[in-house]
C-alpha cells in the first residue's frame, strides 16, 4: 500500500476511533503530508526503512532549519502512523525499532514577562475609554483572560456564550482531548471586563454562540489572538515579541511569587497547572522559599474538575 493511501486511513482511525480535536487533525495531516512530499506519496510504506527516516530528520534539520522541537513533532506522528500500521497488518517492521537517532531537546524555562511588562500590559487591557470601540474592547477582554487565568489561546477561542458563569465568576474551558474544566474569575478586573464586555455584546447581532465575535460576526481565532496581543503588547510599550502562551506561564509564575505552594497540592489540582510552568527543572527556583500561606487545603469535589480557585489561588497577585 503506498503510503498517501495509509495516511488517509491512518486520519480517518484518528478522526473516527480516537475522535482527536480538530486542530489535532490538521497537525497530523500537515506534518504526514510534508512526509509524503518528501517521500514520495507513491512510495510503498513497506519500502520504507532507517535509512529513510535519517534522510528526512537531516533534510529538517540541514536544509530546512527546523528546531529540534518541530523535528520531534514530525517524528511523533510518524512513529503513531507505524505504529498504527503494524497494528492494521498494513506492514510488517515498524523502521523506527531499528532507529538509532536521538532528537536532544534545549533545556530552557519557559519564558514569562517580568513584573514590570506585566503591569504594563495588564494596564493597557483595564485601561478603558468612552472612544474604545465594540471590537476594542473585545479584544482587551480576551488578553485580560489569557493573563489572569493561564488558559491556553485555543481554549480561549473556542469558549462558546454558554460556557460562562457571570454569578458563579467561572468559565467552562474545553481543553485539550474534549476534557472539560472550571476556571474561576477570581481577579475582580478580570470580572468585571468580562461582565462589560458581555453587556456591549448583547447589544451587537450574532448568529454565532462564541464568547469572543467581532462587530462584523467573525469569530476571533487563535491568529487573530496573537496579532491583537502583539499590537497591545507593543502600544503598552514592551519591546519583545510576545505570546499567548507566554501569558500562561505568566500567570503561573505570578501565582508562584504570590505564595501558591504547587509541589504540596494533591495530584488532582495540580493537573491544571503542570503544563503552565510546574516542570521538574523548575523545583530549583523555588528550594529554600518560605511559604507563608498554605494553599492546599482548598475544597475540591472528588471525580469533578469543580474545585473552588477562590480559596486556593491569591488574589493579592504581584
Amino acid at each position: 500500500m503506498i503510503i498517501s493511501e495509509v495516511c488517509e486511513k491512518f486520519l480517518k482511525h484518528c478522526h473516527s476511533a480516537i475522535s482527536l480535536s480538530d486542530h489535532s487533525l490538521r497537525a497530523y495531516r500537515c506534518d504526514l503530508k510534508d512526509i509524503e512530499k518528501y517521500l514520495g506519496s507513491d512510495k510503498r510504506i513497506g519500502a520504507i526503512d532507517k535509512d529513510d527516516l535519517r534522510l528526512y530528520i537531516r533534510h529538517l534539520r540541514d536544509q530546512r532549519k527546523f528546531k529540534e522541537t518541530s523535528i520531534k513533532r514530525r517524528l511523533a506522528c510518524m512513529k503513531l502512523l507505524f505504529r498504527w500500521a503494524i497494528l492494521e497488518s498494513v506492514i510488517v517492521l515498524n523502521p523506527f525499532d531499528t532507529l538509532n537517532e536521538r532528537i536532544r531537546l534545549p533545556r530552557r524555562l519557559p519564558r514569562a514577562l517580568d513584573r514590570r511588562d506585566t503591569a504594563r500590559l495588564r494596564k493597557e487591557v483595564t485601561q478603558a475609554t468612552s472612544s474604545d470601540s465594540y471590537n476594542t474592547i473585545c479584544h482587551k477582554t480576551a488578553i485580560h483572560l489569557l493573563l489572569d487565568t493561564g488558559i491556553r489561546v485555543g481554549e480561549l477561542a473556542s469558549i462558546c456564550h454558554d460556557d460562562i458563569s457571570i454569578s458563579d465568576k467561572c468559565i467552562k474551558i474545553h481543553g485539550k482531548g474534549n476534557r472539560q474544566r472550571l476556571v474561576y474569575l477570581i481577579s475582580p478586573s478580570v470580572h468585571s471586563a468580562v461582565k462589560r464586555y458581555l453587556l456591549m455584546r448583547k447589544n451587537v447581532d450574532f448568529t454565532s454562540n462564541r464568547l469572543f465575535v467581532s462587530e462584523e460576526g467573525k469569530e476571533l481565532t487563535p491568529p487573530h489572538i496573537r496579532v491583537s496581543l502583539r499590537e497591545v503588547a507593543a502600544k503598552s510599550g514592551i519591546d519583545r515579541h510576545v505570546t499567548p502562551h507566554m501569558l500562561r506561564h505568566t500567570c503561573a509564575t505570578r501565582w508562584l511569587e504570590a505564595g501558591l505552594d504547587i509541589p504540596f497540592l494533591p495530584p488532582r489540582f495540580t493537573r491544571m497547572f503542570q503544563t503552565l510552568i510546574f516542570e521538574k527543572r523548575w523545583r530549583g527556583l523555588w528550594e529554600g522559599k518560605t511559604i507563608t500561606r498554605n494553599y492546599a487545603s482548598a475544597s475540591v469535589s472528588p471525580g469533578k474538575n469543580n474545585f473552588w480557585l477562590q480559596k486556593s489561588i491569591p488574589t493579592n497577585l504581584p
